[in-house]
């Protein structure tokens, strides 16, 4: 986390002074506005996991067995200088569940670590979650395009993540079904996005971004395990590449 917020203030420095030095370049001066305008923005798109969090396998606990799902978001940035701005976003995103082919994935898991007779894996619940973002933004312009280029961290917060219910058959050591419970914490993340603007006059205009997001995600926490073998979360880890399309507002 330490080495994140170093490349964070980094990033900061280093925008303010590309800034300091576009203000000395008289092209740019004619070809656009003395200062960029703040603006916000809805979009809506996919959000597409990578990674562990996307990988299905057992033997990772790191893995999420998470799917492509949708993504809305509301975006922005207030200009304090000419193209640095400090760049907000809070999207809510959804990616999927444990299909049964997960399900079968981690019941033989279990059977075989626990060398059990047998186990039975029943996973409900989505990976739902919000994410709320800030960090410096510098913003290239070229006729009636802008082009975003952002350094972000913030936090994750989890309104659920798959519960699995696991029941071990021929263990004595673990005769009662345990439980993965879902997960609704908080978690630090991290990111970066670049985004795409097309004025198309009245300080209205169209987007294009795309963000990625990682962090090690939320706590994950069992109950009625007596016997711990095998497969264990300790938090789940969640990395996510971005795509969306909208409409932003300048002001």
């Amino acid at each position: 986390m330490k080495q994140t917020f170093t490349l964070f203030a980094a990033a900061f420095c280093m925008l303010i002074a590309l800034n300091s030095k576009a203000q000395d370049v008289k092209e740019d001066d004619d070809a656009a506005p003395e200062k960029s305008k703040s603006y916000i923005s809805l979009g809506a798109g996919i959000s597409k996991p990578f990674g562990a969090f996307k990988v299905a396998d057992y033997s990772n606990p790191k893995a999420g067995f998470a799917k492509k799902g949708i993504v809305y978001s509301i975006d922005g940035a207030h200009y304090f200088f000419k193209r640095a701005a400090l760049g907000y976003t809070v999207s809510y995103q959804d990616q999927g569940n444990l299909t049964y082919d997960d399900d079968l994935k981690l019941s033989q898991g279990y059977t075989d670590d626990y060398k059990a007779d047998g186990s039975v894996v029943t996973a409900n619940k989505r990976y739902k979650s919000l994410n709320i973002l800030l960090g410096p933004q510098y913003t290239l312009v070229w006729h009636s395009f802008a082009f975003d280029f952002r350094a972000s961290a913030g936090a994750i917060k989890s309104f659920a993540t798959p519960q699995v219910a696991v029941q071990i058959q021929g263990v004595d050591a673990q005769t009662g079904e345990f439980i993965q419970q879902s997960s609704n914490k908080f978690a630090f993340a991290y990111g970066g996005s670049a985004a795409i603007r097309l004025n198309t006059g009245a300080g209205w205009g169209l987007f294009l971004k795309g963000n990625y997001v990682n962090s090690t995600g939320p706590k994950i926490t069992y109950t009625a395990r007596t016997l711990v073998v095998g497969r264990t979360v300790a938090n789940q880890a969640i990395t996510e590449g971005q795509l969306l399309f909208g409409l932003y507002k300048e002001f």
